[in-house]
């Protein structure tokens, strides 16, 4: 009777040992699953540097061997063929168990490096889960403007790595502050989010669908989700600065924009890739020639008003300030232009009256320009 009861006391204790581990395991590989979705797809807003040390807690160092539940062992070889496995587990087939020692990345807050550490049995791999605080991550919420910041770590071979996080919350999140963050996190004048994804003139409306090189179609839900996926690709891609997002957007797309003439949000479909530059040139390129021209839309020169412009039809308009100049030259394209190919046809009448700042006086003055020819000039010199 005692050897019975030893006996089955034998086996309660390894069938607890079988369910811590496979407790442990199932927590692991819940916890990472966390972070794709059902296509094995990274999200996102799980993964702002695109670096899995950070943006989980740990990553596996492969190959590492798991038990199946039928009792068979395969080993995997990297990140990709774990989740797969994950997706594709059934009730009848699925990872039961991991062999140990195996060995995972981790970052040392301490000495701002990526280190190995070897995880011998279940109570060190529990331990580690348990200091991830994976439950503390659902409250830690930050907001959505982009506005990066770069911190330095070295990787286990001593090796820098500049972290980019989309900006500053999530980096303390991290454990790191503003005195970490590197003076310099730009790309050189060539933002990630790039080209119209940077622009103030209209908004995208979401969701829009995005083609990369291999022909890969990705659906981009929310903003937020377009700058962790531009800022992914950058940190799995570029080992630099100097290279391009190597994408291409699939059309038709639909923009928002504010209409001055009618005081309200409105919508456009853009139907290729044609319009759309049209539509940037003419409403976004500010730097090169916007509705209103170089004199408007200079900052080294005011125009004095009242001015008179001439229209087509040789009609003289007075315009008596300049929120009344912006407000015509907005209506004149509400009702002119059913494209983007319209020009604003109107003339200057001169002579008009400009003001500037002399640095040589350290005052404003006056400055009388008699024709278009003299304006050119001026503006060819001092505001270019």
């Amino acid at each position: 009777m005692l050897l019975v009861l030893c006996c089955d006391n034998s086996e309660e204790i390894n069938q607890n040992e079988d369910n811590n581990s496979s407790s442990t395991l199932m927590r692991s590989m819940s916890e990472l699953m966390e972070q794709f979705d059902t296509n094995g797809e990274v999200y996102n807003m799980e993964n702002p540097t695109g670096n899995m040390v950070l943006d989980f807690c740990f990553e596996f160092v492969f190959p590492i061997d798991f038990q199946m539940s039928d009792s068979s062992i395969i080993t995997i070889n990297s990140l990709e063929e774990l989740i797969e496995i994950l997706i594709q587990s059934n009730d009848d087939y699925y990872i039961n168990d991991i062999s140990y020692p195996f060995d995972v990345l981790v970052f040392n807050g301490g000495s701002n490096s990526i280190e190995i550490l070897t995880i011998e049995n279940d109570e060190i791999f529990n331990n580690l889960l348990d200091d991830c605080e994976f439950e503390s991550d659902e409250n830690n919420l930050c907001y959505e403007i982009y506005e990066p910041v770069c911190v330095l770590i070295s990787g286990v071979n001593g090796e820098d790595i500049i972290i980019v996080y989309p900006n500053d919350c999530y980096a303390e999140l991290d454990g790191f502050n503003v005195e970490d963050f590197l003076d310099e996190c730009s790309t050189d004048g060539q933002n990630h989010e790039d080209g119209f994804f940077n622009t103030d003139c209209f908004d995208l409306v979401f969701p829009i669908n995005l083609m990369n090189s291999n022909g890969d179609e990705i659906a981009i839900g929310s903003e937020e989700a377009l700058l962790m996926y531009i800022e992914q690709w950058y940190s799995e891609n570029c080992d630099d600065f100097e290279c391009d997002f190597d994408f291409e957007i699939i059309f038709p797309m639909t923009v928002e924009y504010y209409s001055e003439n009618n005081q309200q949000l409105e919508t456009l479909i853009i139907n290729s890739e044609e319009e759309l530059d049209e539509y940037i040139e003419e409403y976004c390129n500010f730097d090169e020639e916007s509705h209103e021209g170089d004199l408007f839309d200079s900052d080294c020169v005011d125009l004095v008003y009242p001015i008179d412009l001439m229209t087509s039809n040789g009609d003289v308009i007075t315009i008596e300030n300049e929120e009344l100049l912006s407000d015509y030259i907005e209506q004149w394209y509400s009702e002119n232009c059913n494209d983007f190919e319209c020009d604003f046809d109107f003339e200057i009448v001169f002579p008009i009256s400009i003001e500037y700042y002399s640095e040589n006086n350290q005052q404003t003055e006056t400055l009388v320009i008699d024709t278009e020819e003299e304006l050119n000039d001026y503006i060819a010199e001092y505001c270019e």
